[in-house]
């Protein structure tokens, strides 16, 4: 190549990247440039600003401000605005009477301000707004609401509001004031904008129990990783009970949850607490009572984790006195520790299981290794092995007073190989495995150190039938394309012989020391109607029925068990029906029939019919039918009927006004037995789990009497 080309190509190169450095320069130089329009415009070139009158607008990369009249100073972007200004950014919008701002640092103050979705759902208003930053505001003397309204129905009014957009708000010196009436008084105010829960809820009310009571919980923010709920609550009748909720996470070691609640609980002897002034004091009692939650979850790594819980209760009733939810989920919570690891094909877990509430029976189990090995292929055939196999350290102790204590080690195996394999349509997998128990004592002392073998064997098959029908209409609007019907029966086999030793025989501390000879069949078939709506697969109709067939069972001989049926019809999206049964075969009679009808078109109406039928103790109707009668009227009512005794088992009715900002409830509930209540609900649109309730129950059974209105 000669010296002549060399030295062309040479320049043609640098001229490109001269041509580049030019674009890219002048292309940088219109992104740094502030665009100025407005009816006016004047430039001063010895000042170096630009003054704008009439309808001003001005751009500046992702930044508008718009006023009547704006000077912009050209060598800081600085801007002084004023009239009708409003600032518009991605992170929410700024309107006020006069700006001072900096386009190049995105940091200014407006005067007369009034903030918009930049906070989200808040809107507010301050003497000045300083924006510190793209993501810090601060706003001086200025309230919040998620009200629009010019004037609106209630605000959060503080001397200093911090604003962190899309994360959070902070405010100090803070009053809740409802119309021009201020509520209450908070030192400071933290508020996660992500977060629709409230940072107080404030519940006043009465009933014959507490007698007067308000109940309050006040949330705390340190950040993120850091945060939790202060109740403060007093009951007339009860006396003044606390308690601190606490949610944390670590970097390192996991996240836990601690909750206390405590009470001197002094159940007064009284109608009111003033009468006590009046009246001659009768006898008071009382008692320390209180609750201790520890809960804690550490991911170790992928493969391991570790779950821990403490739970201390001073009584076997506490919970059920003043967490009845709660209660209901789980009303006897255990103490544990549990780790696990999870490997390729096994896993091993650690668990030790420790009474702390002397007043429940419990199984200690201090500690159990448990070793699991997952069904794994042997070779290249189609037979599979697992294992399960348990050591336990096993002590069941009764609840006090009693002093009764039955120990044992117990170790326990349960091995199986099966093979799977299609024959035909049809899938089966045959298998054979056996159970042996090592205990250390039993019942008697002749099977102290007994070991116990089980055999067992059975077999499952399956298969699936499938027809499509060429189905194509919208009668009734059902919007159907295609119907598809699938059958799936079930047959399972299952023989277990009886025990070396018998469970009569063994201290009963679980399930495992519980089995005993089994030989069944069970049957199961399988019934889908599907068809496509907007190319997704929807079930329109699923059933099942169910039933074992008992083979020479003590003392009845074969025969079969219950027969077990679920229904569930989905038609529409807002309609569906479902069911279920049990049939005894050996009474031929049903035991238990439920259904329930369920409709709802949004937020406009909706309807529910249910039925709970159990041959031994009821035969319950329930029903419940909202409806919205225009955009500020919605009314509810809600029943419940006993046909065997021909009695009202709950009512409740309910209206609910729309008040812009605000929903409040009107609520009146009877229940034979407890009386009749009537409480009050304002609830904030924007945060619906926040609510005022005010509750009045009166005709209520006093504690202690057995006497009833059913009775």
């Amino acid at each position: 190549m000669s010296k002549r080309l060399i030295r062309g190509v040479f320049v043609v190169i640098i001229a490109l990247i001269s041509f580049l450095s030019f674009v890219f320069v002048c292309f940088s130089e219109e992104k740094r440039q502030i665009v100025v329009n407005g009816d006016k415009v004047e430039f001063f070139t010895e000042q170096k600003k630009v003054i704008a009158q009439g309808n001003v607008v001005i751009v500046f990369q992702d930044t508008k401000l718009t006023a009547d009249m704006v000077t912009v100073f050209s060598e800081t972007n600085d801007a002084v605005a004023e009239g009708n200004v409003r600032l518009y950014s991605p992170k929410g919008n700024l309107e006020g009477e006069k700006l001072l701002y900096n386009f190049n640092k995105k940091t200014g103050t407006i005067f007369g301000a009034k903030i918009q979705p930049l906070a989200s759902p808040f809107f507010g208003t301050g003497r000045t707004i300083e924006k510190l930053s793209d993501q810090h505001l601060e706003i001086k003397r200025g309230y919040l609401t998620t009200c629009d309204l010019e004037k609106p129905h209630y605000r959060l009014s503080s001397r200093k509001l911090e604003i962190y957009p899309g994360e959070r708000i902070v405010a100090r010196d803070v009053r809740f004031i409802i119309g021009k009436f201020p509520l209450f008084y908070l030192p400071t105010y933290n508020q996660v904008l992500n977060d629709k829960r409230p940072r107080v809820t404030v519940m006043p009310g009465y009933n014959k129990v507490w007698g007067y009571h308000i109940l309050q919980a006040w949330r705390y923010y340190f950040n993120q990783d850091s945060k939790g709920l202060l109740h403060l609550d007093y009951r007339e009748k009860k006396d003044f009970a606390w308690g601190v909720d606490y949610s944390y996470k670590t970097l390192n070691i996991g996240e836990g949850l601690i909750r206390t609640y405590y009470m001197n609980e002094r159940n007064i002897q009284t109608e009111h607490l003033w009468k006590l002034l009046l009246e001659e004091p009768e006898a008071t009692t009382e008692r320390e009572r209180f609750k201790i939650q520890w809960r804690h979850k550490w991911e170790i790594d992928r493969q391991t984790e570790a779950i821990s819980q403490y739970y201390r209760i001073t009584d076997n009733d506490f919970v059920k006195d003043y967490f009845l939810r709660e209660y209901e989920k789980d009303y006897n919570p255990q103490t544990f520790f549990l780790l696990t690891r999870n490997f390729s094909n096994h896993a091993l877990s650690f668990r030790t299981d420790a009474r702390v509430n002397r007043y429940v029976s419990q199984v200690e189990r201090l500690p159990e290794i448990n070793f699991n090995f997952t069904s794994q292929k042997i070779g290249d055939s189609n037979f599979y092995f697992n294992d399960s196999s348990v050591f336990s350290n096993l002590t069941n102790k009764s609840a006090s007073p009693s002093e009764i204590r039955q120990k044992a080690y117990r170790v326990h195996s349960d091995n199986q190989i099966s093979y799977q394999k299609k024959i035909a349509f049809i899938e089966t997998k045959p298998f054979v495995g056996g159970r042996q128990t090592y205990f250390s004592r039993t019942l008697t002392r002749e099977y102290t150190n007994a070991i116990r073998g089980m055999f067992y064997t059975g077999i499952d098959l399956s298969t699936k039938f499938y027809r499509i029908f060429e189905v194509n209409t919208n009668y009734l609007k059902l919007d159907i394309n295609r119907l598809r019907h699938i059958i799936t029966p079930t047959v399972s086999y299952s023989y277990s012989h009886r025990p070396t030793v018998d469970a009569s025989k063994l201290i009963s501390f679980d399930s495992v020391d519980s089995l005993d000879r089994q030989h069944q069949v069970n049957f199961a078939l399988e019934n889908k109607i599907q068809t496509k709506k907007q190319g997704t697969s929807v079930d329109l109709l699923r059933l099942i029925y169910s039933t074992n067939y008992l083979i020479k069972r003590d003392p009845e001989g074969s025969r079969f068990d219950h027969i077990n049926g679920d229904l569930e019809i989905t038609p529409y999206k807002w309609l569906t029906f479902s069911a279920d049964t049990d049939y005894d075969t050996r009474t031929r009679k049903l035991l238990t029939v439920n259904f329930d009808v369920l409709a709802s078109q949004g937020d406009d109406w909706y309807v529910g019919f249910g039925r709970r039928y159990s041959r031994k103790s009821s035969n319950l109707i329930t029903g419940e039918f909202a409806y919205r009668l225009n955009p500020k009227w919605k009314f509810r009512i809600y029943q419940r009927y006993e046909s065997r005794t021909d009695r009202i088992r709950e009512q409740e009715y309910s209206i609910i006004r729309d008040l812009h900002c605000w929903e409040m409830d009107i609520n009146y509930n009877y229940t034979p037995g407890l009386g009749n209540s009537i409480w009050l609900v304002f609830r904030i649109k924007a945060f619906p789990k926040m609510s005022f309730e005010f509750e009045n129950r009166f005709n209520a059974r006093k504690a202690g009497s057995q006497s009833s209105v059913e009775e």
